[in-house]
């Protein structure tokens, strides 16, 4: 795609970026909306990842997540944008480049609360494909 599609692509996320409140009966939650462009002048791997962050305490502990929204701008549609998932699948497992998926995980046990070491494992991720029409963005 264009490398000036890819542009206003990013423009169009940086107007929906910012963090967010909600309340509960039980505490708040923080959303966060994060647009990263990805598109290095076409070899980016989706072309934007709009990276959603939740924040919110339960159990006595602050819990963060945080899912990437793969956008992709692909010229024939389907069979481009697969490519790209799977190049973006293979560079987040060799490490070249960040997945933004965070998941977290609590352990109850012991007598005292511990922040523990971050641990990386690869997993099966299903990704829901929408195709939206071009005219979105510009």
């Amino acid at each position: 795609m264009k490398e000036r599609d890819e542009m206003e692509l990013h423009r169009k996320m940086k107007m929906i970026e910012g963090e967010y409140e909600a309340k509960t009966d039980w505490g708040k939650i923080a959303i966060t909306l994060d647009a990263i462009p990805s598109y290095a002048g076409g070899k980016g791997r989706p072309d934007e990842i709009l990276a959603l962050k939740v924040k919110f305490a339960i159990l006595g502990t602050d819990i963060a997540l945080s899912i990437p929204v793969l956008i992709e701008l692909a010229k024939v549609g389907y069979s481009d944008a697969i490519v790209d998932l799977n190049e973006f699948c293979e560079r987040s497992i060799s490490g070249e480049q960040k997945s933004h998926l965070e998941i977290p995980m609590i352990i109850i046990g012991g007598d005292r609360y511990r922040k523990l070491k971050s641990q990386e494992r690869q997993l099966t991720a299903r990704f829901n494909l929408i195709q939206v029409p071009k005219r979105i963005i510009g």
